[in-house]
């Protein structure tokens, strides 16, 4: 763990789990993952990745349902298992994490994509009657980041990852705005220290485009290396302040209107470039870095319509006071059409060599 970052008001904050950076990895977990164990996984991959397991005493679980009542229920039910291996994206790794926590064993994570940021989060994120909540505590002994594994990946999965680092802009504007209007709560008062080390994830990615768009080793390092950050969620005593806001905020809103599932960092991207836009702070940079990248935005790229769109940014403010989210300027903000239209012409620009 890194214990070198220094909270606002003096106190480390150790944030990051033991992560092991590497090739060939997926052969070594037979050696030393005490069997026999569980790989939690997707139906899908297990074609691609499965034979690395053929000799191992091991068998695969595939994620299905992520009811939390469900989840309880195939835990009982695993037989014996000593060990955990999350081998996957966000909800293998969440499914491998709820395992862990249920029945207190070992974990092990590999992601192999970069999508999201739950491989460093100590909470799963589950559902209770089709809601997202985030229960239990799992720790992984290691994070293996395989350069390949990721390399091969379809590159949009891992460019979404840039939306959980991205979204500190976003988050810090949002936390200055609650202090300035006397909206702050009191357990999560403003912390510029704080403030300053999420901008700085949030510069490493501006600075590493081109290697994050090509997924080379150095570009795979700065994605990890903002994902890192989102342990420290738990490390600031669960202040989520300085890691998101009305970006994450849009995302909830447009997943509760629309009933869809979306690649992650596509709607929260759209919502930092939202936030951006209000706030009237860096919209131009937080765009040029997303299109750059190459992750699209654009409604049409994730399935929603432009009125889909619409009724959500129209609709959020009344979500977010609705159901109690932490003051942003989402809370407070009027969606004119002036607005939209300056979002449909800013989008249109910044994507103008697709199709």
């Amino acid at each position: 763990m890194n214990h070198n970052h220094v909270h606002g008001h003096g106190q480390a904050l150790a944030y990051g789990f033991p992560t092991v950076f590497g090739r060939g990895l997926l052969d070594e977990f037979r050696h030393f993952v005490n069997p026999p164990f569980l790989v939690v996984t997707m139906e899908d991959l297990w074609p691609i990745f499965g034979h690395h397991f053929e000799d191992a005493d091991c068998r695969p679980y595939f994620c299905g349902s992520i009811e939390q009542e469900d989840l309880d229920r195939e835990a009982a039910s695993l037989g014996e298992v000593r060990a955990i291996l999350g081998l996957g994206g966000g909800q293998a790794l969440d499914v491998a994490k709820y395992f862990t926590w249920r029945l207190n064993l070992p974990l092990f994570q590999m992601p192999t994509a970069l999508s999201v940021n739950a491989v460093y989060g100590q909470r799963a994120g589950v559902r209770v009657d089709g809601t997202v909540v985030y229960r239990g505590w799992a720790v992984p002994q290691s994070i293996y980041i395989d350069y390949d594994v990721l390399a091969a990946c379809p590159p949009e999965l891992n460019w979404s990852g840039i939306g959980d680092v991205l979204c500190f802009h976003t988050g810090i504007l949002d936390w200055r705005y609650a202090e300035r209007e006397g909206k702050i709560e009191d357990k999560w008062r403003y912390d510029e220290g704080l403030a300053r080390q999420s901008l700085a994830k949030v510069r490493k990615i501006v600075d590493n485009i081109d290697n994050i768009r090509a997924m080379n080793d150095r570009g795979i390092e700065a994605l990890v290396d903002g994902l890192k950050w989102g342990t420290s969620y738990h490390g600031a005593g669960w202040c989520p302040r300085h890691i998101e806001g009305t970006d994450h905020f849009l995302f909830y809103t447009l997943e509760k209107l629309t009933g869809k599932k979306f690649l992650h960092g596509q709607p929260v991207g759209l919502g930092v470039i939202v936030g951006s836009l209000l706030h009237e702070s860096k919209a131009d940079e937080m765009l040029d870095t997303i299109a750059g990248i190459g992750l699209d935005i654009r409604p049409e790229a994730m399935g929603l319509t432009w009125g889909q769109l619409e009724d959500g940014l129209r609709t959020m403010r009344a979500y977010v006071n609705e159901v109690g989210l932490w003051h942003s300027i989402a809370h407070d903000a009027t969606i004119t059409d002036g607005f939209i239209s300056d979002l449909r012409r800013e989008l249109a620009k910044a994507y103008a060599h697709r199709t």
